[in-house]
């Protein structure tokens, strides 16, 4: 079925209608649950109303125009009755998601019924909800909430020391070694980002403490962005209907992108230009031009000056390199002519930090902060064998990341079993488990063993499809998301063994995976297109998606 030209104009300006979104409900409270005041919930009934006014007298719900103006009213209505339970409860973020929700599922009922429920409109529904959940989740966090690496603003040390050493110091490079402070060897991308914005933040008057806390709104930005980005690259592979919403869906409600939604870490901007990176070479692949290779050469080189891991999209990258050559070799000179501009653009770009820092300072290339053999999440005195393939002793029964420094009965061993938990409930001394939020007691793991089936069964379907020839893919495209996929596996387990300690097992060293494995679960659903299969699926990623809601709401 054809959408009307307002979803496909909005479409076509999905990035800055993303972008307005987010910056519509950043001046709702700033990114910090303690700024709202009743001016706040003025601000969002005046954004609101003519937002409702446009869909009500624009809709094609009601064929009559005469009744449009009671359902605007009864929008209204709706919406300003929301708004007072809100402010009433508490400012409470959990009515808040769910009343939005519930308005959001209401409308595609309508559009459901009047049959004007195709893609578009479903996967416009989907992203709203994901962005609204990732509001929710920065409005009650805070900067020392569930961060990894970020210490305190004003520290020596940390991300937020960082921050504020570009705050302070504009683009002048450290005349010091970067070893002597801790995370001060990452590529500076992102946190000039945010530098940039405290800036603009304090510029305009805001205080201080408010502003850092206001910096969310860069990564909230860019797990928004991340939506539109796997959008493009399951659609690159030709899903469509059920199976594109159900990857979709699992991308949107995915724990992983709402908790780095609200880190003050690099670790998102990295996973969001890998991703671009993938969709921008499939693109180039199908027409290799120069236009099109150019902003390829930007994406991974600025992946890497956010954070040095977006390599890992240059051996797939080099693969689609290789193929385009051997399939028109006749023009070699112009590919050659192509690849040379690439390098010089992405290398400096993803290499000139550590270069740099190597010839001043000595600094390794791929230095790591070294960790004591000492703490009580080194696990290198165990085998291979028993950290790769034993999940007893009760790792089972404790669905969260269980480190002994936060009163866990031990610390977890296994990188398998640390990619499922930390998908879900991430790490650190405040992360999501039970002890810390009582009322996640029962939902916690139901969202575990639903997430872990959904994940084995994506990967599972990956697999699958990668291996076949019916898979709606061509050989060098599936070579292409295999040698992705076992870069970042391979990299990842490499990377705990070399360093063996209970916090280097997190997804977010390989979180571009998941979207990689749901597209090899909405491949498998085209192929297979009906029976149980499919609705076992679709209720399971359902089931994800509802529980994932309701588990980020609980610790709100």
């Amino acid at each position: 079925m054809k959408s009307g030209p307002e979803t496909a104009r909005a479409e076509r300006h999905a990035v800055v209608c993303v972008m307005a979104a987010c910056l519509l409900l950043f001046f709702f409270g700033f990114c910090e649950k303690s700024n709202l005041r009743p001016g706040s919930y003025l601000y969002a009934g005046a954004v609101i109303l003519p937002l409702l006014a446009r869909l009500s007298f624009r809709s094609a719900l009601i064929p009559d125009a005469g009744k449009r103006l009671p359902l605007f009213l009864y929008a209204s209505a709706c919406a300003v009755t929301t708004l007072v339970l809100i402010y009433a409860n508490g400012h409470s973020t959990a009515l808040m998601l769910w009343l939005t929700l519930l308005m959001l599922g209401m409308w595609a009922v309508l559009l459901y019924l009047r049959g004007q429920l195709d893609d578009r409109r479903a996967l416009a529904l989907l992203i709203a909800g994901g962005i609204l959940l990732r509001f929710i989740y920065v409005l009650y966090t805070d900067s020392v909430s569930r961060q990894h690496d970020v210490n305190a603003w004003g520290d020596f040390s940390g991300h937020a020391p960082y921050i504020e050493y570009w705050y302070r110091n504009g683009l002048k490079l450290p005349d010091f070694d970067v070893r002597t402070r801790w995370q001060f060897y990452h590529p500076p991308l992102h946190h000039w980002l945010m530098a940039l914005a405290l800036r603009l933040f304090t510029g305009c008057g805001m205080e201080y403490g408010t502003a850092c806390e206001a910096l969310q709104i860069l990564p909230f930005l860019y797990s928004c962005l991340t939506l539109l980005v796997c959008v493009g690259l399951f659609r690159q592979v030709g899903l469509e209907g059920l199976p594109l919403l159900t990857a979709a869906a699992i991308v949107c409600f995915h724990p992983t992108f709402v908790l780095m939604g609200g880190s003050f870490g690099n670790d998102l901007l990295s996973v969001l230009l890998m991703l671009l990176s993938l969709l921008l070479a499939l693109r180039w692949y199908e027409e290799p031009t120069l236009r099109r290779i150019l902003p390829l050469a930007f994406s991974i080189g600025l992946g890497m000056m956010a954070k040095l891991s977006a390599w890992m999209a240059a051996p797939a990258v080099a693969l689609l390199f290789l193929c385009a050559l051997l399939r028109d070799r006749k023009n070699w000179k112009r590919f050659f002519g192509q690849y040379a501009l690439f390098g010089l653009i992405c290398a400096p770009l993803g290499l000139w930090w550590q270069l740099r820092n190597f010839f001043a300072f000595g600094v390794p290339l791929t230095f790591i902060p070294p960790q004591p053999t000492t703490s009580s999440q080194y696990c290198g005195n165990l085998s291979a064998a028993r950290r790769l393939f034993d999940f007893g002793g009760g790792q089972l029964r404790y669905v969260y990341v269980a480190q002994r420094m936060y009163g866990a009965p031990y610390s977890d061993f296994n990188p398998t079993l640390g990619l499922f938990k930390t998908a879900l409930f991430d790490a650190g001394v405040n992360g999501v488990r039970a002890s810390v939020f009582p009322a996640i007691t029962v939902t916690g793991p139901i969202l575990f063993w639903t997430g872990t089936a959904l994940g084995l069964l994506c990967f599972g379907a990956f697999v699958f499809m990668m291996a076949r020839r019916d898979a709606g893919l061509d050989g060098v495209r599936r070579a292409f998301f295999t040698v992705f996929a076992l870069t970042q596996l391979i990299s990842y387990y490499l990377f705990c063994f070399a360093y063996p300690y209970t916090c280097t097992m997190n997804i977010r060293y390989c979180a571009a995976l998941i979207p990689v494995f749901a597209m090899g679960l909405g491949l498998l659903l085209r192929r297979f297109a009906g029976g149980r299969l499919r609705l076992f699926c679709v209720g399971l990623t359902a089931l994800f998606a509802v529980m994932s809601c309701v588990v980020y709401t609980q610790i709100g």
